[in-house]
Formats: structure tokens, sequence, C-alpha cells
């Protein structure tokens, strides 16, 4: 069976340790999937930890959650410096997208990475 979020940029962990934020994603390559860690704003650790946090089907202790960005966005007339993304929360065969709120120098890294073509460009972020 194909996986259907093999292209698509999945939410893994946002963390801060000594005053340094960052987020912990997993991406494919060129049919290797990488993790990759990289350093973001500090509005953005809220908004990503509210989108980890989410839990919208019923059953939360059944199984784990995943996050997945789809590289569709909407820019928020209110903030010219945020955008609505939309994510997929999946939970075993539930699945639904919603939007989020996020930074557009984050959105842009999530694009960035969503072009790449050779894993040497990101060999720092690359967390083993």
């Amino acid at each position: 069976m194909r996986d259907t979020n093999q292209n698509m940029i999945e939410l893994l962990d946002v963390s801060k340790e000594n005053n340094v934020f960052s987020s912990l994603i997993r991406h494919q390559i060129h049919e290797e999937l990488y993790k990759l860690k990289f350093g973001i704003l500090v509005s953005d650790y809220g908004r990503l930890k509210q989108i980890l946090e989410f839990r919208p089907f019923e059953n939360t202790g059944v199984a784990p959650y995943r996050y997945f960005f789809a590289t569709s966005y909407r820019n928020d007339t209110d903030n010219e410096d945020l955008a609505f993304i939309s994510v997929r929360v999946e939970q075993l065969a539930r699945h639904k997208q919603f939007e989020f709120k996020l930074s557009k120098k984050y959105i842009s890294n999530l694009l960035w990475f969503s072009q790449l073509k050779d894993s040497k460009e990101v060999e720092n972020l690359i967390e083993k």
C-alpha cells in the first residue's frame, strides 16, 4: 500500500534548549527519509506546540497523532508576517486537514525543504 504522505513534511517535535527554539521534522529527499532540526522564531514555538497538542478525534489514548504540512497556505490579512497553513492531522485511519497560523518565515523554510533534490544542502540539519 502506498503511503499518501510520503512527500509531505511531518512535524515531529518543537523544543527550547538554552533559549534556542527549534523544530524537528521528517522529510523525504530522493527516496530517503530524514529528520531535520532547524531554528525557529520564538513566536512559532507556541504555535507549533499548539499544533502538536491538537487532538481533534475522540479516542485520544488509542494511537499517536501525526501532523503533516500541506504545502498550501493563505495570507493572514491581520498580520503580514503570518499566514495560515494547512495541516493534515492523522490518528489511525482518521485524518482531516485543519488550518493553523505560523510565521511566513517558518512556512518559507518548509517550502524550501519541499523543493530539495539533494540532502547535501541540509547535512548540518540532519538528526542522527
